[in-house]
């Protein structure tokens, strides 16, 4: 009986690649930290580096991940969908982090306060209190992961790991400000944008 293989197809298995790829050091699995900071990995990843990285891969060309531009830039609902996804099944799993930023905290509150349905307000109070995440593989999600990983080439393989260095080692501050002058249409609805780029 034949096995068939497994193959990238799907955003999802991006999202998951990112985050089984080693990054600044050789380790496999390496946390990153922040919804805020993961949503603008995916966007500059779908906007710069998959077009050389999807070479050989067939996936839909509707299934990626839709930006648009919101209050901390480029944003997608289906990112947040996607973590919430594979953490109910066990494979996505989360724990405090030690970065700590407004952005990220308002970004947070945006997030819950949206799927309730509730409008968007600036909490301070609750700004003050929120705790940042970082998100890493369970043992569930790096076995299925590694499957998908094998499947890649070396060169592939070297820009998932150059990629996520870069991107996962850089202030998000910075991060921002490079997403926000590199693609200024996503930045109109910021309320931040001010801030961020006069810091720089």
């Amino acid at each position: 009986m034949n096995v068939s293989k497994k193959t990238i197809n799907n955003r999802k298995d991006i999202l998951l690649l990112l985050l089984y790829s080693p990054g600044k050091g050789d380790s496999f699995n390496e946390p990153i930290s922040g919804r805020t900071r993961l949503m603008k990995m995916l966007f500059i990843f779908q906007h710069e580096v998959w077009p050389v990285f999807k070479k050989n891969i067939e996936i839909n060309s509707d299934d990626i991940y839709q930006f648009i531009p919101w209050l901390f830039g480029p944003f997608s609902r289906e990112v947040y969908d996607d973590i919430t996804f594979f953490m109910l099944r066990d494979f996505i799993e989360s724990s405090p982090s030690q970065e700590i930023l407004i952005e990220e905290a308002l970004s947070e509150q945006e997030w819950e306060e949206d799927a309730s349905g509730i409008n968007f307000m600036l909490g301070t109070e609750k700004c003050g209190e929120y705790q940042e995440e970082e998100f890493k593989l369970t043992k569930k999600g790096e076995d299925y992961t590694s499957e998908l990983y094998k499947t890649l080439s070396k060169s592939q393989c070297k820009l998932l790991k150059e990629f996520k260095n870069r991107t996962s080692t850089t202030p998000l501050r910075a991060i921002l400000q490079y997403v926000y002058k590199k693609y200024p249409e996503h930045k109109k609805k910021s309320t931040i944008k001010e801030k961020v780029l006069h810091e720089f």
